[in-house]
């Protein structure tokens, strides 16, 4: 039975991060979440014909955002109503809903539960005030500690997440131990760790040309990576991809869908899918989208039909961010020789200069090479 995942973008937001540069908007009335899931519930039946998806079985399920815990229990339930109308769901589903402190309550938390979401992915990023207010975030470090205690008080969630930026003006060591220690006292089952990164279109883009030495730099932010994984380590945390950490059982299934090149269904404004060996990506503005569905259109508006050379690659650098890595055995199973011999020769050079390991016959990233991994990648891609 062929499985899949699917993620729904839910692009709404209290207001607009300085930092992000995912498609979101504007949470202006309520009316607009209701609107928009009319939408989605039009795509659902139009990408289910088209990409002939009418005998699959979702093996994960991720509300991302934007800000999904905006959505009402009543329009979620509907939704997945309609989801297990269309697909089969597997025993083992994972049904994740990202979270933002100051849209979610006990009362949500119990009710989201009921509706069969087992999985709760919540954005921090910081601890302190000073940081959530310099990176644009809605809520204080009052609302923070309020969601988290409701969440753990509830005891309906046993899988759940959050995640920390590091890399901020300003920021010391002693900064970042304070969000360490946090980070302890909740001990989330699972964590994700981002360095401050900004695309060309964010508002901070300006601050850090015209403030660079306000920032800590990449050495600092190297010495707190390895540092970090020392600290969860001993707590019991498995670093299985460059940025996320879990306890034994608790990596997320939905996210390892893409890390292990498998197949996903996107629906919602700017979301991608991968089927049939095909990268697709949706419509990037909210307008554009509800145009080509309200028209009764895919709002697919690029597809990518990847060469064996280019899956290869893709292959590879998606398994070298976890810690499975790449195994030999599957790409000589997959790929015509010559290529694999080729990516080969590239990877004995990266373990020459000890940015990657092999052990028992995979390739993985040494705790050096994940420091500088995207240039690594950049040259498997050439």
């Amino acid at each position: 039975m062929r499985e899949i995942a699917l993620y729904i973008h839910v692009p709404f937001c209290i207001q607009k991060c300085r930092y992000c540069d995912f498609v979101s908007y504007p949470y202006l009335r309520p009316e607009s979440i209701s609107d928009y899931f009319k939408v989605l519930t039009q795509e659902l039946q139009i990408r289910t014909e088209n990409d002939k998806l009418q005998n699959v079985v979702l093996k994960s399920i991720y509300f991302g955002g934007g800000t999904p815990s905006l959505v009402s229990p009543e329009i979620l339930n509907d939704f997945l109503l309609l989801l297990r109308q269309n697909f089969r769901f597997s025993e083992s589903i994972e049904i994740t809903v990202e979270a933002n402190p100051g849209t979610l309550n006990s009362e949500k938390i119990r009710e989201f539960a009921h509706l069969g979401v087992n999985r709760l992915s919540i954005g921090i990023q910081s601890f302190q005030n000073r940081f959530l207010s310099f990176l644009g975030r809605a809520n204080r470090e009052k609302e923070v500690h309020n969601l988290l205690t409701d969440l753990i008080n509830t005891g309906l969630f046993l899988n759940w997440s959050f995640d920390l930026m590091y890399g901020l003006p300003f920021q010391t060591f002693s900064d970042w131990k304070k969000e360490m220690e946090h980070l302890l006292m909740y001990q989330p089952p699972h964590f994700s760790l981002y360095n401050l990164t900004l695309s060309h279109q964010v508002p901070l883009r300006i601050f850090l040309k015209k403030h660079l030495a306000l920032f800590p730099g990449q050495d600092w932010e190297a010495s707190i990576y390895r540092w970090t994984q020392q600290i969860l380590r001993k707590y019991g945390y498995r670093r299985y991809e460059i940025s996320n950490f879990a306890k034994p059982g608790y990596e997320c299934l939905h996210n390892l869908t893409y890390w292990r090149n498998q197949e996903y269904l996107g629906l919602g404004v700017s979301s991608s899918s991968y089927l049939g060996g095909i990268r697709m990506r949706n419509a990037s503005t909210l307008s554009h989208y509800q145009k080509r569905i309200k028209n009764c259109q895919s709002p697919v508006v690029t597809k990518d039909i990847l060469n064996l050379k280019q899956k290869l690659a893709e292959e590879m650098i998606l398994a070298l961010r976890t810690s499975e890595g790449v195994e030999t055995e599957k790409l000589f199973k997959t790929y015509p020789e010559s290529l694999v011999q080729e990516k080969l020769i590239q990877l004995e050079d990266f373990a020459q200069s000890h940015f990657i390991h092999e052990r028992e016959g995979r390739w993985i990233l040494t705790s050096r090479g994940t420091l500088i991994a995207n240039q690594l990648f950049l040259e498997i891609l050439d």
